[in-house]
């Protein structure tokens, strides 16, 4: 009897585990959904006015969502500059002071950014098409100094 017992608890304990999981994974894929709808909603727009022209040696060329991170990615082209340029630490610590500054700002935008994208933000910069650099950024970085 108490072997049976036993078994019948534990196909209860499965059952009212498994109907949990299920409703926890329905609620997921629905905010899954609603978060990749708010990603699209902030970066077609932007896709449709490409390129954009940042300043005389830097170009938007490309922006996207990370396949299996919430990390939105910017795809950069750089003109009139060397790859050994680019490569520079002072033009690096340049190129990241500047990213962190902007993606650190206390704004409406940055907010809404760092919402839709929670996991951060990807700047790749290219030299005839060649990736030479990528700065990655995390809300987390915003807060240690």
């Amino acid at each position: 009897m108490k072997i049976l017992r036993l078994v019948a608890f534990l196909l209860v304990s499965f059952l009212v585990f498994g109907c949990k999981k299920a409703k926890d994974n329905t609620v997921d894929n629905v905010n899954d959904e609603s978060l990749v709808a708010v990603q699209n909603a902030m970066i077609e727009p932007i896709k449709k006015a490409l390129p954009i022209v940042i300043d005389e040696l830097t170009t938007l060329i490309g922006i996207d969502k990370d396949k299996d991170h919430n990390i939105i990615n910017y795809q950069y082209e750089v003109k009139n500059t060397s790859e050994h340029t680019l490569l520079l630490p002072s033009t690096l610590d340049t190129i990241r002071q500047t990213l962190f500054k902007a993606y650190c700002e206390n704004n409406e935008e940055m907010q809404q950014l760092k919402t839709a994208f929670p996991d951060g933000a990807n700047y790749h910069y290219f030299i005839d098409n060649k990736e030479i650099v990528v700065v990655e950024l995390t809300p987390v970085d915003c807060h240690v100094k």
